[in-house]
């Protein structure tokens, strides 16, 4: 007990030089909860987005790689609608959620964005050299409400409600004014590539849509007014299949497949070829996607992981320079101790217990200064980071194939947009690997003097004073 009160009053009598210390070892530690903070809470919500997006696997048809192949429309292959849904039997599934869009044609309304003299009745010329009409609209479906793009985050009902049964639909705001839409009306349409697949929808919602109205700019420019995101007429799956489609000729299949494990994709796509699936026919997680969701996260964590580790071996090699200096201008108080009759190891726990007492103390102030710190710090590096992500994406322009009803681009990544919050928090796990970080500081701190005491006699110790 002498050793420690001792050691606390140590603390006064060589004020100046402890206040160095505590500084150095409070700028240390501040720094540190900041920095394994925002590297913890990155980490964590990078694995949510991958077992969010990781684990939903897409099946389609890969246009664009059959392009690079020199694969051509012509060698476009076509699966049983049954087989998507033997898909969703394997093992390594949780769960599927079935999708599909079709280009559809009507002459009963004027499509957002469609400034002919006869709206539904422009014609074009098909890949078989036939005249065929315009696509007017896209059916959109999906057999779970909850899985519709956007919804609670860009669009929203603001009148009626969402469908819930057969030949049952909901259209935009802009599409319902321009065309005196109500909730209750019908509305007839036919599939763009088969006009003999009729739909009489009724109208049981119209929703507010704040979305870009098209997802690449080529579409706007070339007048495809179908993609325009307004003229999106959207309803359940079941009804879609409802006029009978027995493969995906003429629609846009975009079923979606979650694996219980991320780590399974390779298996299950071994099952489903072993099924059937055509090589054309794409089975991965949407990486493009993911990459560009969690890539400012993965710049700031990598970010400041190496900042802590500069910050650490820095901070460790001036704490111990420090700690040399002062052990060397107290080697006669350690002398006086020793011809005292002291042993090396109560002089040795005396200097170890000043600079814990001083680790503590920089401890407590530091897990508070750097805990209200941490959550502003992340921000404004997330921003800055998403606003370059985002500078940089803009400057590219997707490539577009078109074929059988199906469109993609080759950029996987539309639609999805860079992860631009963080909340981040001092848990405690982080607690603990801070508390282990200071022990260990104060550890080096101790040492050096520690290492002086124990090279030197006390005769000697006082002999080289004078």
């Amino acid at each position: 007990m002498y050793l420690i009160s001792n050691a606390m009053k140590n603390l006064t009598r060589n004020l100046g030089r402890n206040i160095l210390i505590a500084i150095v070892m409070l700028s240390i530690i501040i720094s540190t909860v900041v920095t394994l903070t925002i590297n913890n809470a990155s980490a964590k919500v990078i694995d949510e987005i991958r077992l969010d997006i990781g684990s939903k696997v897409e099946i389609r048809q890969d246009l664009i790689e059959m392009r690079s192949i020199g694969l051509g429309r012509g060698d476009t292959a076509y699966i049983s609608i049954n087989d998507f849904f033997s898909y969703a039997e394997s093992g390594y599934l949780s769960a599927a959620i079935f999708a599909a869009d079709m280009y559809a044609w009507s002459d009963t309304f004027r499509a957002v964005d469609d400034y002919s003299d006869n709206p539904g009745e422009t014609t074009r010329v098909n890949d078989n050299g036939e005249e065929v009409f315009v696509e007017t609209c896209k059916l959109v479906s999906a057999s779970e409400p909850s899985a519709l793009a956007n919804f609670g985050s860009g669009r929203e009902i603001i009148e009626g409600r969402m469908f819930d049964g057969l030949s049952e639909c909901i259209v935009s705001e802009d599409l319902a004014d321009l065309n005196s839409i109500k909730v209750g009306d019908v509305i007839e349409l036919s599939a763009a590539y088969s006009l003999e697949k009729q739909f009489s929808l009724t109208v049981t919602g119209i929703y507010y849509d704040e979305t870009e109205a098209y997802i690449n700019m080529m579409f706007a420019m070339n007048g495809r007014f179908a993609d325009n995101r307004r003229n999106e007429i959207i309803t359940s799956f079941d009804t879609l299949m409802t006029v009978g489609w027995e493969t995906n000729a003429g629609l846009d299949m975009k079923s979606a497949y979650y694996l219980k494990n991320p780590d399974d994709i390779a298996r299950f796509e071994q099952e489903v070829r072993s099924k059937g699936l055509p090589v054309t026919y794409n089975v991965s997680i949407n990486q493009d996607a993911l990459d560009k969701v969690t890539g400012p996260l993965s710049s700031m964590k990598s970010a400041v992981l190496t900042f802590i580790i500069v910050i650490l071996v820095l901070g460790a090699i001036v704490l111990a320079l420090i700690s040399f200096m002062a052990i060397r201008e107290r080697k006669y108080e350690i002398g006086v101790l020793r011809a005292m009759g002291m042993e090396k190891g109560k002089v040795a726990f005396g200097l170890l217990s000043e600079t814990v007492l001083i680790a503590v103390l920089a401890l407590a102030i530091g897990l508070g200064l750097g805990g209200m710190m941490a959550q502003p710090i992340a921000d404004s590096m997330l921003e800055g980071r998403v606003a370059a992500a985002e500078a940089y994406g803009g400057q590219d322009m997707s490539k577009v194939l078109f074929a059988g009803g199906q469109m993609q681009t080759d950029d996987n990544s539309e639609g999805f947009e860079p992860k631009s919050e963080i909340q981040v928090d001092l848990s405690a796990d982080v607690l603990i690997q801070i508390i282990l970080i200071t022990l260990a500081l104060a550890a080096v701190a101790g040492l050096i003097g520690i290492a002086v005491i124990t090279k030197y006699e006390p005769l000697r110790i006082l002999r080289e004073r004078n």
